[in-house]
């Protein structure tokens, strides 16, 4: 028969009341024992930090095998999360692929009623989705418009054209106002353009034109070229070629040695030029060079300054040898046989005395 402890069901009954008591508080509390727990880490840092350090120090292996345990876990998770969605992605592509015309027939149809019930709710929402797609997708759109209009830009200039007949007043209007709130950006664009095509005459270079080339016209560029420098020569074409007759060396002329002198001198005199003209960080290279250039003014006046003071001082310390030797001294004073401090007053110059006459 076993005996049962006194006292032992409330004890028992009083833990579990505890427990629950502080579990309860805990839901309570949750934000400000989250926050308390934050704040004293905050605090703690580096005590957190040596502490991790150390405990990862003593429990190294086991540290590293639950690390390579998650790892496992979260790639396995990863990797099925991946296969998840691309079995989803295809799945819908081929239910889509199947019910192609019934998709879009329910997509009109829930348009339209959405439309009949609320127009302005729809169109806000309509806008508000196109402005989400074209932040997502405004590079890849922009890129296939520029792509399209390298290939044929026809298309683009007659719908120009167009506009313009249809708008001229606008377009005028919206150009006028442009030019007034940007006037400066404006002129300092003009005055950048007529300093560079100045730049480009006096280097005798001819104006900047570019024009676009047409995809045809690249096309039949290209096909030119590939057949051109792809083609296969027969044996026959090579000993043409190598039998053609060249010009002798006795008929060419060497160029003056003024001339090669002049070129060198313009070529280089052009690109420096060009390179301050279009090359900003030559100015940060002057300030800097003209920074180095003070600095060592700088240094050389102290580097000067210090020989100075040098050559001050050795010049003082001769003359003060030369004027110790050369001057005459007074003898000194002889001290009085019943004066014990020669630097004492004599007695007699005190008529303040309480001996005498005078008491």
């Amino acid at each position: 028969m076993s005996v049962r402890p006194e006292g032992g069901g409330e004890d028992r009954s009083a833990a579990e009341r505890e427990r629950e008591a502080r579990r309860a508080y805990r839901e309570r509390n949750a934000e400000r024992i989250s926050a308390g727990k934050r704040a004293w880490r905050e605090r703690n840092q580096e005590h957190v930090r040596a502490y991790r350090a150390a405990y990862n120090a003593e429990h190294r292996e086991e540290v590293l095998a639950k690390k390579r345990e998650y790892s496992a876990r979260d790639t396995a998770r990863k990797a099925a999360e991946r296969r998840r969605k691309q079995s989803k992605q295809a799945s819908s592509k081929k239910y889509y692929e199947a019910h192609k015309a019934e998709h879009r027939e329910y997509t009109r149809q829930w348009q339209a009623r959405k439309r009949a019930e609320d127009p302005e709710a729809y169109r806000a929402r309509r806008a508000k989705a196109q402005r989400r797609w074209w932040e997502t997708h405004k590079d890849e759109y922009n890129a296939k418009l520029r792509a399209q209009h390298r290939e044929d830009p026809a298309p683009k200039r007659t719908a120009a054209r167009a506009y313009y007949a249809a708008h001229a007043e606008q377009v005028k209007a919206k150009k006028r106002a442009y030019y007034a709130a940007n006037r400066e950006k404006v002129l300092a664009g003009n005055r950048a353009w007529k300093e560079r095509e100045k730049r480009r005459l006096a280097a005798g270079l001819p104006p900047r034109r570019i024009r676009t080339t047409p995809a045809a016209e690249r096309r039949t560029n290209t096909a030119a070229a590939d057949a051109f420098f792809a083609r296969t020569r027969t044996p026959e074409e090579i000993a043409a070629l190598r039998r053609k007759p060249q010009a002798g060396v006795e008929l060419l002329e060497a160029t003056p040695p003024e001339l090669v002198a002049a070129f060198e001198r313009d070529s280089k005199r052009l690109r420096i030029e060009h390179a301050l003209a279009t090359d900003g960080s030559y100015a940060n290279r002057q300030l800097a060079a003209e920074a180095r250039r003070q600095l060592a003014a700088q240094q050389r006046a102290a580097r000067r300054e210090q020989r100075d003071a040098a050559e001050n001082a050795r010049l003082d310390a001769i003359g003060k040898q030369i004027n110790d030797r050369l001057r005459h001294r007074d003898a000194p004073r002889q001290r009085h046989h019943l004066d014990p401090d020669p630097a004492a007053p004599h007695p007699m110059l005190n008529p303040n005395t309480t001996m005498g006459m005078n008491r």
